[in-house]
């Protein structure tokens, strides 16, 4: 059953983030000196909340996160969205379109998945399961995936589907999804993909917690996790990548081919371009549990105690 629900305001400054001195490299002869000054601009929210998805629109910005809070905003301030999910946590968001075109979809720690239109408001619907879902995503509002721990379901644009894996044990994180394909990585490297409506197990061989997963397509996708792992799937075989950090990272995001953003504990972004990483300094310590972007040069990001970052490259 579906409720309609209401919105209020709360205002909130954007800030710069704080300016590095700069870090030293030790290149054998000389120091090199590294520019750490940030390249984000803080948009805090104020509340504590943690904030695990999010989804800029190009007009505006939505994030979502614990005890069922939700923001929509931007660089101007932001609106708190009210959701009736019982104060459940919401671990996750999908999005596509803007202004009143625009569609998200939130997944919650209650087993519930929350859909919003720009003309409709919020809406909750229940999936007959209780236990926590991790995440949620997928190309399109007709073709989206939702993932928790030892489950899995498909959203068609009109109902949601319970679809079996082949290990009822699997610990998934999060989802990535290509029209009916997909990909789903967890806990000790686990990953599962999604071919023809039947899920089957692909290896990692990475041991540590994949925490998210995200692709430019079914040939080119990227998981990162625990210890700064990032691995990539060409096609036929997992591929682990050497980064310039031990940071765990917490998200992923692929806006074209050849391009991967990913953050994580500490502030921690990294860009991938040209086939090497550059450290995107956010000069705050937060961890960054989200990441989302119009393009490769106009990103967001939030993570706990409202953070939300803006990284714009002219």
């Amino acid at each position: 059953m579906f409720v309609s629900l209401t919105l209020f305001a709360l205002a909130c400054t954007g800030t710069p983030a704080d300016s590095g001195a700069g870090d030293t490299a030790d290149t054998g002869d000389t120091a090199e000196v590294i520019d750490t000054t940030p390249v984000w601009t803080q948009y805090r929210i104020e509340s504590s909340s943690t904030l695990s998805g999010i989804y800029a629109s190009g007009s505006g910005v939505y994030v979502v996160g614990s005890d069922g809070f939700a923001w929509e905003g931007g660089s101007d301030g932001w609106s708190f969205m009210d959701i009736d999910v019982d104060d459940a946590d919401l671990t996750d968001l999908w999005g596509e379109g803007k202004n009143d075109d625009a569609v998200l979809a939130a997944s919650t720690s209650l087993g519930t998945v929350a859909q919003y239109t720009g003309t409709g408001g919020w809406t909750t619907g229940t999936m007959g399961d209780t236990s926590e879902l991790k995440a949620i995503g997928g190309s399109s509002v007709d073709s989206l995936f939702a993932v928790g721990w030892g489950k899995a379901w498909s959203y068609d644009g009109a109902a949601w589907t319970y679809e079996e894996l082949p290990d009822q044990s699997a610990r998934l994180n999060d989802v990535y999804g290509d029209g009916d394909e997909a990909f789903a990585v967890g806990e000790g490297g686990e990953c599962m993909r999604r071919k023809a409506g039947v899920w089957a197990g692909c290896r990692t061989d990475v041991a540590v917690a994949l925490n998210a997963v995200d692709g430019s397509g079914p040939d080119d996708v990227w998981a990162v996790g625990e210890q700064g792992t990032v691995i990539h799937w060409d096609g036929s075989a997992w591929e682990l990548k050497e980064v310039p950090t031990t940071e765990t990272l917490w998200a992923v995001l692929v806006p074209e081919v050849g391009v991967v953003i990913a953050v994580g504990s500490n502030g921690m972004a990294l860009r991938y371009t040209d086939g090497t990483w550059e450290r995107l300094y956010t000069g705050v310590d937060n961890a960054l549990y989200a990441i989302h972007g119009v393009s490769r040069s106009n990103l967001w990001a939030s993570g706990n105690r409202g953070m939300v970052l803006q990284f714009k490259e002219e």
